[in-house]
């Protein structure tokens, strides 16, 4: 509820789909409740002499440094293009992402090695009120800012603030094995608060691993969102008379950045500038309701040519039975007379091992040889560089 009235207080209207308005907001609001915390922790850690509240103060203010580069890679991010960067600073936000999920494994690494530290030389914990009651409170708002970043993270689909949260959540699991430790001091000797850091440490860690991994994909060259691809096929298929579409690539500079090339399939038959024509429309107007920069190539498809219509029916059955080939495209004959080549490129997987493309043409050239002696098979291979494993 509270998280809500400050995303509508503090956010305009005219703001609303403004990235940078949101990962500001996370970073302000993660800044200022470290800040009190730090503080709080700081002054009660002193008077009442207590290492632990006092060490945890500090973490406080260097989560601060998660929360301002919150706030520096989506302004980094929202800067326009320039001559150095013609498709803007969108990656930015990514490498913020990066270095906040690089501060989680840090954290776990601290916890890991204090943890056995307090396993191989135990020190007896003293349990005390006012520190429990602080340990308590912190765990309590911990949780509402790692929630209140989860919330942000998934109204824009943010890496970097699901990130921030789940600092703050990792932040909650270390306090509260703290604050269980000091209950448990009052019936044993035993330094139960080592052993229960140590699983909570290697939970960090792994939970860190996975946050660098998702961050670090996007920077790399990830496949793309399949319903984003879905919907550059089908939006693209709607203009007629496109037929068909392959060789479709991505390329991601940012979160809602995004620069599509795809091939369009029209009937040969078809005049050119009429062709031309419905490329330029489904180009702009396709671009500007997905929110994309979407460049179409033309690829003429001949449907009269018996010749074509018969060698591809047979092509069909052939490559029907080869898993490895997804579809094909771009079919042709080439050559006159007894000397012809059938040309045409072959969709696999990205797991496709290249070497096995000599001996899949060769397979696919005995089988037509049978059917048609006077061709030869030419197949271009083509990996899917939309799929996801």
């Amino acid at each position: 509820m509270f998280t809500n009235w400050l995303i509508n207080k503090l956010i305009p209207k005219s703001k609303k789909n403004s990235r940078e308005a949101y990962g500001l907001l996370g970073g302000i609001v993660g800044i200022v409740v470290n800040i009190i915390l730090f503080v709080v922790k700081f002054f009660i850690g002193t008077i009442t002499n207590s290492v632990a509240i006092t060490a945890d103060a500090f973490n406080n203010l260097s989560d601060m440094g998660s929360a301002v580069v919150t706030i520096i890679g989506f302004k980094i991010a929202d800067k326009p293009a320039d001559k150095e960067h013609p498709f803007g600073h969108g990656r930015g936000e990514y490498i913020a992402g990066l270095v906040v999920s690089f501060a989680v494994l840090l954290v776990g690494f601290q916890f890991l090695k204090e943890s056995y530290d307090r396993i191989k030389n135990p020190s007896p914990l003293v349990f005390d009120y006012i520190s429990f009651i602080v340990l308590i409170i912190s765990v309590f708002t911990k949780v509402w800012l790692g929630m209140f970043n989860k919330v942000l993270s998934r109204k824009i689909s943010s890496g970097t603030l699901n990130a921030t949260s789940f600092d703050s959540f990792s932040d909650v699991i270390i306090t509260s094995t703290v604050a269980l430790s000091l209950v448990a001091s009052k019936y044993t000797t035993f330094p139960i608060d080592g052993y229960s850091g140590i699983i909570v440490s290697l939970f960090i860690l792994f939970a860190g691993y996975n946050l660098v991994k998702d961050t670090i994909s996007p920077l790399l060259g990830e496949a793309p969102d399949p319903e984003l691809v879905k919907s550059i096929i089908s939006e693209v298929l709607s203009y007629k008379p496109i037929m068909g579409t392959h060789d479709l690539i991505v390329h991601s500079y940012g979160a809602g950045k995004h620069i599509a090339t795809i091939h369009a399939e029209i009937p040969s038959d078809v005049p050119i500038m009429a062709a031309h024509e419905i490329i330029d429309k489904a180009e702009n107007e396709i671009s500007k309701k997905l929110g994309i920069h979407l460049v179409i190539h033309m690829d003429p498809v001949n449907l009269n040519d018996v010749e074509i219509n018969e060698t591809k029916e047979k092509i069909d059955e052939i490559l029907s039975k080869i898993p490895s080939i997804k579809s094909y495209h771009d079919f042709r004959i080439i050559g006159e007379n007894k000397h012809k080549n059938i040309v045409f490129d072959a969709v696999v997987d990205n797991s496709f091992n290249v070497g096995y493309a000599e001996e899949i043409t060769e397979q696919v050239n005995e089988k037509i040889k049978e059917i048609y002696p006077q061709y030869n098979v030419i197949i271009n291979f083509d990996k899917d560089y939309t799929q996801h494993e």
